[in-house]
């Protein structure tokens, strides 16, 4: 079940920013989940990871390459 498999495919400091970007994907039919997005009074601190399936992460890495508008981090890994 390699597919199966979270990957991450965005970080950022901007946990609001993930939270958009996670509505996004969902919207695309794209499930994701955010680690780390419970940071309390951490926010903007800490880093902030979208996971998706490994079944999914092309199609989120072109979705978030298409719509990203450098106001955030994007991570490859």
């Amino acid at each position: 079940m390699a597919g199966d498999e979270l990957v991450p495919v965005y970080q950022t400091t901007d946990v609001g920013r993930a939270e958009v970007i996670k509505m996004a994907l969902e919207n695309e039919s794209i499930p994701c989940s955010l680690e780390n997005e419970l940071q309390a009074g951490m926010s903007g601190v800490l880093q902030c990871r979208l996971l998706v399936k490994a079944v999914d992460e092309t199609a989120a890495r072109e979705f978030i390459a298409q719509h990203e508008n450098g106001h955030s981090r994007h991570s490859p890994d």
